[in-house]
């Protein structure tokens, strides 16, 4: 090269990194029609064209370099990224795919690939590139943030964790829009102090201020702080006024959110709606379909609430068999844990072993989902004689911790001795210090509704505890587990429809009344339509129940629930308000979709006294 190319494409490189892409674009152009194999001219043309938001222009731009260059896979990197932009994302993977195949080991190119893969919602691939870019270059944060995302989807908590676990140390690296959603990872893992703090630090960023506060907005209505919200919400800007796309959806979801919170689902619906037909909706229809369901559903327009539920549902199925194929096939059991039945024989053949006493043993809330579990925690949580915890899977590990042990479940629960119990008492106990530190004398309330499938591991760890199984209409069951937003791949393919919703819910049913024959329990049902109309009453029969000296704060649920705001259920917004009678029945509004459905429900409904 001679002198003045040097010169040249020296100058050429300084426009392009001052930011002067426009003169940047005409040097690379005259460099190229001089030197067509000037291979620096080639990069710097398609970087500026792809600056300038022509990502088309730049994808052929960085086609004929990838021609011109086959063995350079810079050119099929960029090409991928150009063609990312412009929306031909199966393209953008070849290109992508070429580049890994000259440089398998380039963190740059995997985390493209990862990125490109979290925007096709193809999240099982996404997560695998974006955690090996990790691995091999913890400085790029973007990745990290949108490996834990994709982790997260995954319900790969463990390896989400672990991308985040020194984020203190370069949170001061990245910049504004990335620390919002580096906020919202943090949200999401439950470190609600430091996602709401890293939130407020945005809000005067001129980068991310808005985005900053409208994610905000949505968290303190989570975290039940209303008044806050609102207060928040009147800083936002119009959506008219917000020419990115992404960001216009992000301030019309927050008003939406606060619209139905506030009493108002036509204002809301209406908003939602129109965020439907935004650009890049597609990144968040799931959530947009269940939140205009239940809208639709307020409003009584039960063919709207459906036709939402049905589009919604589809849409996590595309995602849930990435992450277990074989949940697509109508056949597979998502609960595939009602299977484990104890035999009648096998039962009476359990050896004796020493129990812990009934202050040393939990209070385990029980039941299938959506019947009232948690409006029943949160009164037991506000006597101060008892502390509960957001729902875990402390039980499920103790069966994972007894299999580790080489013992099957159930079928060897009667072979455990007094020193295996013992260990895994303590697993069980390990677990729960690290998420609730009781005080002296206070007493654990462990509410995880379908641990009412291991039952017969409650029984052999804890014969002593007392157990309130939460009982309601197995249609309003049903329908109102229909209605919500799951993240756990098996549970929303039982969600996915209603035939397949009804027959798990039965299978569920089946499974605890045999069980409660058989191990005979200390069980007290509480009966969610009882407890609502007949109020005083029932607590007064649960407080029998477990030998509570004062019931005045099971009372106070509804004030206890707003003073600890974040509830970690679909039900947060309901707990926070006395004992109301409105959602019993609602599934009749329904009834021409139920039809199908009740055959099967209908022994259920049987035992438990009610009626169609």
């Amino acid at each position: 090269m001679s002198g003045d190319s040097e010169t040249a494409t020296s100058n050429m490189v300084a426009l392009a990194e001052r930011g002067a892409f426009g003169e940047a674009e005409r040097a690379a152009r005259e460099c190229i029609t001089r030197q067509p194999d000037e291979e620096q001219a080639w990069s710097v043309l398609g970087f500026s064209l792809l600056q300038q938001q022509r990502a088309r222009e730049a994808a052929e731009i960085y086609q004929q370099a990838a021609a011109r260059f086959p063995g350079n896979p810079v050119h099929w990197n960029n090409l991928g990224t150009a063609m990312r932009r412009n929306g031909q994302l199966r393209d953008a993977e070849q290109a992508y795919a070429r580049a890994l195949q000259l440089q398998p080991d380039n963190p740059q190119f995997l985390a493209n690939m990862g990125l490109l893969y979290l925007e096709w919602k193809r999240v099982v691939a996404a997560r695998d590139y974006l955690w090996r870019a990790f691995q091999l270059d913890p400085t790029d944060y973007e990745a990290r943030v949108f490996g834990c995302q994709m982790c997260l989807e995954c319900g790969d908590d463990d390896r989400a964790e672990q991308i985040l676990r020194d984020w203190k140390s370069w949170v001061d690296l990245v910049d504004g829009p990335l620390r919002v959603d580096l906020a919202a990872m943090l949200l999401r893992l439950g470190r609600n102090s430091d996602g709401e703090k890293l939130l407020r630090e945005q809000l005067d960023d001129p980068q991310s201020g808005t985005a900053a506060r409208a994610r905000l907005v949505m968290t303190l209505e989570r975290f039940n702080r209303v008044d806050e919200a609102r207060a928040l919400l009147e800083q936002l800007p119009e959506p008219a006024m917000v020419e990115d796309a992404d960001l216009r959806g992000e301030v019309i979801e927050a008003r939406a959110v606060m619209a139905a919170r506030g009493k108002d689902p036509a204002h809301a619906r209406a908003l939602l709606e129109g965020l439907l037909g935004e650009p890049g909706a597609e990144r968040r229809d799931t959530m947009t379909w269940f939140l205009l369901a239940k809208l639709c559903d307020k409003q009584g327009d039960a063919a709207a609430c459906m036709e939402y539920l049905r589009l919604a549902h589809e849409s996590q199925m595309k995602i849930a068999v990435q992450l277990v194929p074989e949940l697509v096939e109508p056949s597979s059991n998502p609960m595939n844990i009602a299977d484990y039945h104890v035999r009648e024989q096998d039962f009476r053949n359990w050896k004796p072993v020493a129990a812990p006493t009934l202050e040393d043993s939990p209070i385990f809330v029980l039941g299938f989902p959506r019947s009232g579990t948690t409006m029943l925690e949160q009164m037991l949580d506000a006597h101060p004689g008892m502390a509960s915890m957001d729902e875990q899977p402390f039980i499920q590990r103790v069966i994972e911790r007894m299999q580790s042990m080489g013992l099957e479940y159930p079928d060897q629960l009667g072979e455990l001795d007094n020193a295996q119990c013992a260990t895994l008492r303590d697993a069980y106990w390990q677990a729960v210090a690290r998420v609730v530190q009781l005080q002296p004398g206070q007493r654990l309330v462990d509410k995880n509704p379908l641990t009412m499938l291991r039952l017969p591991l409650l029984v052999r760890l804890f014969p002593s505890a007392k157990i309130i199984f939460v009982v309601r209409h197995p249609c309003d069951v049903v329908f109102s587990n229909y209605l919500q937003h799951f993240n756990a791949p098996a549970y929303i393919a039982l969600c996915s429809t209603l035939p397949r919703l009804a027959n798990g819910y039965a299978t569920a049913m089946r499974f605890w009344n045999q069980h409660v024959a058989l191990l005979k329990p200390r069980v007290f049902e509480w009966r969610y339509e009882e407890a609502v109309r007949e109020f005083e009453t029932q607590v007064g029969r649960l407080g029998e129940f477990l030998q509570l000296g004062d019931t005045a704060p099971l009372r106070q649920f509804s004030e206890h629930a707003r003073r600890k705001g974040y509830i970690g259920t679909p039900s947060y917004a309901q707990v926070v308000q006395p004992v109301y009678a409105s959602a019993i029945g609602r599934w009749q509004r329904y009834r021409t979709y139920f039809e199908p459905v009740l055959p099967l429900l209908e022994p259920v409904m049987r035992h438990w006294g009610y009626d169609a």
